[in-house]
């Protein structure tokens, strides 16, 4: 066999320990349920056990992981600082295969954090579960030449304890060469971005403002990774929903059928920096509220928007705008607290708000979401943020509570949950 269909031997493997590919009639016989049960399985040796690496055994790595983006610290309004990021997994074999653990770990081996099954089931995406995995409680065995994404969320006391370079351990199992067989994978690194997060002044003025959606969610924003570009890209990454909370808890009035009923609807939107508006949209209606339709809703989620190059490669920003409302064109040069437009619920939208984010490039869904930090801000509470979603759909009043972090803060994330007043 020429050195160069060593590219074919994974899925075929007729290169000395015969095929294993789905479709040849001699494929494994054994499945890990099928066995007997006996002593644990040994994890096969790496080529980091032999000093030696020409006389070492192949290093086959069944479940592939790779970098979507290199994560950058931030601080959050919780004190703790953050990296934010995903991982990405292929099952390059012919067979299930399922991920025993996974751990995070320094460069030199210390474990930042490891995923119990329980926590690895919660923060996977499987993008096509396979029938072993369907049985499998545990929901962490992926189907052949299937993929998959970890959601990443690291927290540090402080900025000194974050590392510089990240190592992703996984253990999987999997039929292989005529056995089941377990496999380790800790060759996944990325580099801590040494860039600062981007600081900015607020979108909005005054509050509170609830904010729903943020970087340390298990839904939502955090989760919408997308297809863009042939590229996997988290625009929405560090994106935040921004609702109007009332004094007595409420995000509207009356039966809540009508957007004028909110209490943020056409509260003005304002520059985060100076910059110049390389784009804008204003053409759809608003939504009624959760009742949201149309084409918009997958091509232009947006709604009416704006997006304002704010230097250095960054790029805010802001959705949901109401209709006629916009103030800015394309080229026009703003000011920090310029205003934008107002807030409104157009695009995908089930409620008035505003949708704010900062990005590496002008494309609302087709760039990366960077971290940013708001100079200035306080916190006037916190709310479960299920809990306050229930109450919102019900017009109910929001289970907000006094908050270990109320008070002034500066050069932070707001995370989710919490109620924000911004300088006037």
């Amino acid at each position: 066999m020429r050195l160069g269909d060593f590219s074919s031997v994974f899925l075929a493997l007729s290169f000395l320990v015969g095929s294993i590919a789905p479709a040849n009639q001699q494929c494994l016989a054994a499945t890990a349920g099928g066995a007997k049960k006996s002593a644990p399985i040994p994890v096969e040796a790496t080529p980091s056990h032999f000093p030696n690496r020409a006389v070492a055994p192949c290093d086959w790595t069944p479940l592939m992981l790779f970098p979507v983006s290199a994560p950058r610290l931030f601080r959050g309004s919780d004190g703790l600082y953050n990296l934010v990021y995903e991982v990405q997994l292929l099952n390059y074999n012919s067979a299930p295969t399922k991920i025993l653990s996974f751990e995070v770990l320094d460069t030199n081996g210390h474990v930042i954090k490891a995923y119990s099954p329980a926590e690895l089931k919660k923060h996977t995406l499987n993008l096509k579960d396979s029938k072993a995995g369907k049985k499998d409680e545990k929901g962490n065995t992926f189907a052949a030449g299937s993929s998959g994404i970890v959601w990443v969320n690291l927290e540090f006391k402080d900025k000194e304890s974050a590392p510089k370079e990240l190592v992703h351990k996984a253990v999987v199992e999997t039929d292989f060469a005529g056995k089941t067989r377990r496999f380790e994978n800790a060759h996944h690194r990325v580099k801590v971005e040494e860039k600062a997060p981007v600081v900015v002044g607020p979108p909005l003025k005054g509050g509170r403002w609830y904010a729903a959606g943020g970087y340390a969610g298990d839904f939502g924003h955090r989760r919408a990774l997308f297809p863009q570009g042939n590229r996997l890209v988290a625009a929405q990454r560090y994106a935040i929903d921004w609702l109007l909370m009332t004094d007595d808890d409420h995000v509207f009035t009356g039966d809540g059928k009508a957007c004028s009923q909110f209490a943020g609807y056409g509260k003005p939107l304002i520059a985060v920096a100076d910059g110049t508006v390389v784009g804008v949209i204003d053409k759809f209606e608003d939504q009624v509220p959760n009742q949201a339709t149309g084409d918009q809703l997958a091509f232009f989620p947006g709604g009416n928007t704006a997006v304002i190059d704010i230097g250095n490669g960054n790029y805010a920003f802001y959705a949901h705008m109401k209709p006629g409302s916009v103030k800015v064109k394309e080229g026009q040069k703003v000011k920090r607290g310029d205003v934008i437009g107002l807030l409104g619920s157009s695009g995908n939208s089930t409620a008035p708000h505003l949708h704010f984010h900062v990005m590496d490039g002008p494309s609302i869904l087709g760039s990366q979401g960077v971290p940013y930090v708001f100079d200035s801000f306080a916190v006037k509470g916190i709310a479960n943020e299920a809990e306050t979603e229930k109450a919102i759909e019900k017009g109910g009043v929001a289970p907000v509570v006094k908050s270990k972090f109320d008070g002034k803060h500066s050069d932070e994330l707001p995370r989710e949950g919490m109620l924000i007043v911004f300088p006037e």
